[in-house]
């Protein structure tokens, strides 16, 4: 090899047209996720929720008596069960979504992300790409595996309802109910860039408000099911159902309605989020 061999060797690569600073948008995204897995917590957090939702479903099954019940019946009963930890994993959803931020900024990792993308919004982008997908797949095999198992336990009564429609909607309603759950935390924690308060936020709009609407609703106010009909835990068990349950301070959001709302939240979220990353400090 001669020395103009060796050094056009070493030279730079001329960047792709997909470039985002030194890396492409695809060297990004791979960049994501192996951060994302590599954290010991994201593990653990995907384990539990698996275990809350397949445990969950098993015991909602074996709970309920379904000996001679009819087809619309054991869809119900097999809707709450797929979808019965939703109230919980949602939780361990929005841990891993603020997790997935808040510890490069504990760690100091962000440094080294937005020195390696100076452009900063596709870090976010590709984070919530990861995070989404990640959700997406996480969030079927608790839901769709949940109900699988209670289509076990009640036989072939089970399996047809389980391949029924409504149940289908149900389960693919909580799947996505999780990943936009998870996409909003992202946004939650990137705006904060603290993990106590990104868990601590997440814990009031999907757990805390659900209970806040409920006393509120014992008052007549006219405000409170206008209000409680549109945050994300009230949208979420709209999503989880085939059509909507009116539960007393519930209006009467659609199954669609539902999933352009929390939609609309994850947008709320992320959209601020992608403007403070580029517009203030790193750290």
């Amino acid at each position: 090899m001669t020395t103009t061999d060796a050094m056009m060797s070493w030279a730079p690569r001329e960047h792709s047209a997909g470039s985002i600073g030194r890396l492409s948008f695809d060297g990004v995204l791979r960049g994501e996720w192996i951060k994302l897995l590599s954290l010991r917590s994201i593990r653990w957090s995907i384990l539990v929720m698996l275990l809350l939702s397949w445990g969950g479903a098993a015991m909602l099954a074996l709970a309920i008596d379904a000996d001679g019940a009819s087809l619309e019946d054991m869809q119900s009963i097999l809707g709450q069960a797929a979808t019965f930890g939703v109230v919980f994993t949602v939780l361990i959803m929005g841990v891993l979504g603020v997790l997935s931020i808040t510890s490069e900024y504990a760690s100091g990792l962000i440094l080294s992300s937005l020195s390696a993308v100076p452009r900063r919004t596709p870090v976010l982008a590709a984070k919530a790409l990861v995070v989404g997908v990640l959700g997406l797949v996480v969030g079927a095999l608790g839901t769709f595996g949940g109900g699988l198992i209670a289509a076990i336990v009640y036989g072939a009564d089970g399996f047809a309802a389980f391949s029924s429609l409504p149940t289908l909607a149900s389960m693919l309603g909580a799947t996505v109910y999780l990943a936009l759950a998870s996409l909003i935390a992202l946004g939650v924690g990137a705006m904060l860039r603290s993990s106590a308060g990104g868990i601590s936020v997440i814990v009031v709009l999907f757990f805390v408000s659900t209970l806040l609407f409920q006393i509120l609703s014992m008052t007549g106010w006219e405000w409170v099911p206008v209000v409680g009909q549109w945050m994300p835990a009230d949208l979420g068990h709209t999503l989880s159902t085939s059509e909507v349950t009116p539960v007393e301070y519930r209006g009467d959001v659609s199954y669609w309605g539902a999933l352009g709302g929390l939609a609309a939240w994850a947008v709320a979220a992320l959209v601020p989020a992608g403007i403070l990353l580029k517009t203030r400090d790193a750290v």
